[in-house]
């Protein structure tokens, strides 16, 4: 996944992510006494179903309080124009109140799309109750070493990764198609020298290793040099160690760095994916759905099934920055109505009484 991710501009790539992603169903139902209760639906491989958990299917730890369900028959679900088949479930109901979390990650590296921070406030306002739904989804810190504002400004990032356009209000269709391709082209660019450094790392790791002490030591005088003379890193969309110890041995004419990766190959492939390894997030997507109680309010999202607010979450909408999913929504106290009424009614009556 990660080879297809990096060859291919950003615009295929989101269809393909969308086509072949690991899909989760979460939903979120918020009832008025403050209790939260969590369904989320995954596809199990045919061990899990039988009772084995070591290979859990979720991005989250399942813990006692998790109710595990194997269902019937796969449900197919519109994962965003997609269809995926889910045939497990995983339930909690929690009371909750203030800030909480739902989850454990199983892995670090999973915690920006499995630890999301949630958020629940009640707001008692004698004819209606308010409820304030929060859940954030924290930005991916560990994206390589190359900061990603040495490319992108934070504006294009939010309109790439989130479609925020608050950066450029007024611009027309034909403006915002410019805009966007020069984010992409810039987006490229950074993964690829990201690529450059990751590879480069790995390439130095393994010639300290095997002693080559003169050309550690011009690897690490003359990387940005080598990097900006890279002539194909404006026509190329990948950069791996191989292809680094290509480069290297054309530099400095010599084998040295192609016998180096023919006799380290996998060791080097495996150090260069533990670096990547953020990158298996954006094999997965979420389809979030909320019940909120009573009447819904405004939300930062126009998707809708019935009466639950719908938001896509994947970790493209992470690299620039959180993910926030907010919603509000007012239930009527009936209570206070009848006491109000009975009261205005007492009220009436004691004035007729008194003229």
């Amino acid at each position: 996944m990660k080879r297809v991710m990096i060859k291919i501009n950003v615009s295929v790539l989101l269809l393909v992510l969308a086509s072949c992603s690991t899909n989760y169903r979460m939903t979120t139902c918020v009832y008025k006494d403050g209790r939260i209760s969590r369904e989320v639906y995954a596809k199990a491989d045919s061990a899990f179903l039988a009772g084995n958990r070591s290979g859990n299917p979720f991005l989250f730890q399942l813990g006692d309080r998790w109710m595990v369900e194997n269902l019937d028959s796969c449900v197919k679900v519109d994962f965003f124009g997609e269809e995926g088949e889910l045939n497990v479930k995983a339930e909690r109901t929690w009371k909750a109140e203030g800030t909480f979390s739902f989850f454990s990650a199983n892995e670090k590296w999973m915690k920006p799309l499995a630890e999301p921070q949630e958020k629940l406030e009640k707001h008692f306002r004698w004819f209606y109750t308010y409820y304030t739904y929060t859940c954030d989804f924290r930005e991916i810190e560990d994206k390589g070493p190359i900061p990603m504002d040495k490319y992108l400004d934070k504006p294009e990032q939010a309109l790439l990764f989130q479609g925020d356009m608050s950066g450029y209000q007024g611009m027309n269709g034909v403006e915002l198609k410019s805009v966007l391709e020069d984010a992409e082209e810039k987006f490229m660019k950074w993964l690829y020298h990201t690529q450059f450094e990751l590879s480069y790392e790995v390439v130095e790791y393994f010639l300290q290793r095997g002693g080559e002490a003169a050309y550690v030591a011009k690897l690490k005088t003359e990387k940005e040099e080598i990097f900006l003379g890279d002539k194909n890193r404006k026509e190329e969309n990948e950069c791996s160690p191989e292809y680094v110890c290509t480069l290297l041995d054309k530099r400095y004419d010599t084998l040295v760095f192609t016998d180096l990766y023919k006799a380290n190959q996998k060791e080097m492939q495996k150090r260069y994916d533990e670096k990547c390894v953020t990158m298996e997030l954006f094999d997965n997507q979420i389809k979030f759905e909320l019940a909120m109680p009573g009447e819904l309010l405004p939300a930062n999202t126009l998707l809708k099934e019935g009466d639950r607010l719908v938001w896509k979450v994947d970790a493209y909408r992470l690299l620039g920055g959180s993910y926030v999913l907010e919603a509000e929504s007012r239930a009527m106290n009936t209570w206070a109505f009848c006491v109000t009424g009975l009261l205005i009614v007492l009220a009436g009556y004691g004035i007729i009484r008194k003229r």
